[in-house]
């Protein structure tokens, strides 16, 4: 019995750390990096400019890019590291994102209270940890193979369900949060929502993040 666990478990974590097909790496990278770049652009340059937040979006920015190009040049040879690039992307992308967001906050509607820097920063990192739990015990319970996801049921789809709805509530908290500054600041609608599309956006691009995983245990060799 003991085997068949460990079988399963190798067999999940092959079918996780399997790279992407040649024939989509150049538009999945090409498609992952647009956004990123004309926003964080936009909101680094965006009045009013201030050197602080342009080097917290930009930096990033400029990093990913850099591997994205690397990616690009030859997507052949650089197969394996196209998954750094994307796991870097979920973790640099998503951090971008959430100052963005802030700096629409502080410099642009003149907020003073620390307290949204704190929630989002505090946020970010408490959902971060939550779904890298929820995929390592995806991972070593042994259901990320094939087989196990086509009929996926006890722990393995509590461990779904859960991540589900710890996307859900903050996707929730987002909005919820975002309509009480409204209701309490009187600020602008407009930038308000474009808040509340950044920090969804980072949420989104999170998601990334365990590609980094999958290339460290492909270097590794499991």
């Amino acid at each position: 019995m003991n085997s068949g666990i460990s079988q399963q478990k190798q067999s999940s974590i092959d079918d996780f750390t399997g790279v992407y097909p040649l024939r989509i790496i150049r538009s999945q990278t090409v498609s992952l990096l647009l956004l990123p770049n004309v926003l964080l652009l936009i909101l680094a340059f965006a009045d009013p400019y201030e050197t602080l937040w342009a080097w917290m979006l930009l930096a990033p920015l400029a990093v990913l890019d850099i591997f994205g190009l690397i990616v690009l040049i030859s997507p052949g040879r650089m197969q394996t590291f196209h998954l750094f690039f994307l796991g870097m992307l979920g973790i640099l992308g998503s951090a971008a994102f959430t100052a963005a967001a802030n700096k629409l906050a502080y410099a642009t509607l003149g907020m003073s209270s620390p307290w949204f820097l704190i929630a989002t920063g505090a946020g970010y990192f408490l959902v971060f940890g939550l779904l890298y739990r929820i995929h390592i015990k995806l991972l070593y319970g042994g259901y990320y193979s094939r087989e196990e996801h086509e009929t996926l049921s006890g722990e393995g789809k509590g461990l779904r369900k859960s991540q589900g709805i710890i996307l859900a509530c903050s996707g929730g908290g987002i909005l919820v949060g975002s309509i009480l500054i409204k209701a309490l600041g009187g600020y602008n609608i407009k930038i308000m929502l474009i808040m509340l599309l950044l920090l969804l956006f980072a949420l989104a691009y999170m998601m990334f993040a365990n590609n980094l995983h999958k290339y460290i245990l492909l270097k590794r060799g499991h």
